[in-house]
């Protein structure tokens, strides 16, 4: 692990992400932990972790953003004590106002809420999603297409204790408080890399993230994928029973009688 940015959802992660990619460093982002490592921090949010389970689970891995790595970076440094931390934030209002956004737009987009709802791996995609929300600000999302509850007053206090623990904890010597207006220089520094012969990247402009990651994202692709298997097969059946109800009308008469013996609703 060389390095941990350990700045609150929506404080650049996206970006952040971007720029360690371009670097050449192995990233793992929200969606990696998810794919990967659900199971993992599954266990780690029931029941405890320990610091052979983050060596193991980032063993390889060069660099962490976002959730729900950036309310662990203590602990990954622990497990990787010669990581180098990287730590940003943005004005409490637009933090607010790009978090209530993204959240909102979750259950509003029409083929991620059937991705989750359709495909095993989009389910464990939305439990892992669910529970780091739960975890991160105290909200609740009960199925992916029901709307996250909104309790500003936690958010709040959730991003100011995160935020006064990183720069009371992170050892001088390896934080790097940034302001993304910097561009490159100071990142590629800290780091000890050449800065890119490119612009520097800004990801997730106007919360576009959930819809670039649709479009572009290979393990979001693979979850498409599988929820629209899915629906093939349900379709299928759907059509088979329809013919057969079709032959022999009488038919469902017999099920409906049968259905409501056996449960006895008469």
């Amino acid at each position: 692990m060389k390095v941990i940015y350990a700045g609150f959802a929506k404080t650049g992660t996206k970006t952040m992400g971007a720029v360690f990619r371009e670097l050449g460093y192995k990233t793992y982002d929200w969606i990696e932990n998810s794919w990967y490592l659900s199971d993992d921090w599954t266990k780690i949010l029931e029941e405890g972790g320990t610091v052979e389970d983050f060596r193991r689970m980032y063993e390889g891995v060069d660099a962490v953003v976002d959730g729900p790595c950036f309310m662990f970076w203590e602990e990954i440094l622990e497990a990787f004590p010669d990581a180098k931390i990287i730590f940003s934030s943005r004005d409490e209002g637009d933090w607010v106002r790009s978090l209530r956004n993204t959240l909102d737009a979750l259950p509003s987009e029409p083929k991620y809420v059937l991705m989750q709802s359709l495909s095993y791996s989009g389910w464990k995609h939305f439990k892992f999603t669910s529970t780091c929300v739960q975890m991160e600000l105290g909200s609740k999302q009960k199925w992916p297409w029901s709307n996250c509850q909104h309790n500003e007053t936690v958010w709040k206090r959730m991003y100011r204790n995160h935020n006064a623990c990183v720069l009371q904890k992170a050892p001088r010597t390896q934080l790097l408080v940034y302001d993304f207006k910097d561009g490159w220089e100071p990142i590629c520094e800290f780091l000890g890399e050449k800065v890119p012969d490119k612009p520097f990247p800004h990801a997730n402009i106007g919360a576009s993230i959930l819809k670039d990651y649709m479009e572009n994202h290979p393990i979001m692709k693979r979850m498409m994928r599988e929820a629209m298997f899915t629906l093939g097969v349900l379709t299928l059946i759907g059509a088979y029973g329809g013919y057969k109800v079709y032959q022999n009308p009488a038919s469902i008469t017999g099920w409906i009688n049968a259905a409501m013996t056996r449960f006895k609703f008469w």
